[in-house]
């Protein structure tokens, strides 16, 4: 995978940029379980009510496609899985 940073100043537009990309998929299926694992195991660390916020049913899909959006509206535990998930390779 050749690692790509889209940049953005606008929470909205780094949001936008990554849903427009629904075409590509970066992660092979087993890169894909393990993105998988390291994200339910971090949202098992969440409140209930937490754990059902729309931002954690957006992310998912985007993660396991190898595609991740940082900025500061998200969750910490989110950011932080992005930011492993990055340092692995696996976006």
């Amino acid at each position: 995978m050749i690692p790509v940073i889209v940049f953005s100043f606008s929470r909205k537009e780094c949001e936008a940029y990554a849903t427009q990309m629904t075409n590509l998929d970066f992660n092979t299926e087993n890169e894909k379980t393990v993105v998988r694992e390291i994200f339910v195991n971090a949202i098992s660390l969440l409140s209930d009510e937490d754990s059902k916020l729309p931002e954690i049913g957006r992310v998912l899909p985007l993660l396991l496609r190898g595609i991740g959006v940082h900025h500061s509206g998200l969750l910490p535990i989110i950011k932080e899985v992005i930011e492993i998930l990055f340092g692995e390779g696996l976006i």
